[in-house]
């Protein structure tokens, strides 16, 4: 899989991954993070990044593999873990009230609006939707799993936080993997 260095994000799910890892490492491993990284984006990842600034994500997953590995957790986990932070952390102040009034189903009809006004290539599209469950497909995207690991946490704890109870996220195809386009089944109770 050739990686795509053009795809880029916007800042704000950049200072969350940055606040996620500054929680879960120590000093010494954040150093030792940021030098497996090209030394300008380790300067530019080590201080604070404007909402505005656009980011290359493989840059991101890069950051999100390295640090599962120093930290000794599997990437998996690691990064379903900063998905779910990033939901937490988009979701500050009143926006909190909104997530927590909004249906799954009302959520699920702005991530389209959210994905394209954050990430400069890809479409996220809802369909399939019902009362208890919807699919979520990417497209036009070259993700790497890192990336996918995180949206699926990003995913679960956005639907947590509508009050939804037995919230489950899979992952049924992933482009890292082969697939034309990742998709996402989202149940919830």
């Amino acid at each position: 899989m050739t990686i795509d260095e053009t795809v880029t994000v916007k800042g704000s799910p950049v200072r969350s991954l940055q606040r996620f890892i500054e929680a879960e490492l120590t000093p010494a491993q954040r150093d030792e993070v940021f030098s497996k990284l090209p030394p300008d984006f380790a300067a530019r990842f080590g201080s604070p990044v404007l909402a505005t600034e656009l980011i290359p994500v493989y840059l991101l997953n890069r950051v999100t593999e390295e640090a599962a590995k120093i930290k000794g957790e599997a990437l998996d986990s690691f990064a379903r873990r900063a998905g779910r932070e990033a939901a937490s952390d988009a979701v500050k102040g009143i926006y909190r009230f909104f997530a927590r009034v909004l249906t799954p189903p009302a959520l699920l009809s702005k991530a389209s609006q959210m994905w394209s006004s954050l990430y400069s290539r890809g479409e996220l599209r809802v369909d399939n939707q019902t009362e208890r469950s919807a699919r979520l497909r990417l497209l036009n995207y070259p993700t790497e799993t890192a990336n996918c690991l995180r949206i699926t946490g990003w995913l679960e704890r956005m639907a947590e936080m509508t009050g939804s109870k037995q919230v489950q996220v899979t992952q049924t195809q992933c482009f890292a993997k082969g697939a034309p386009h990742c998709e996402w089944i989202v149940e919830w109770g």
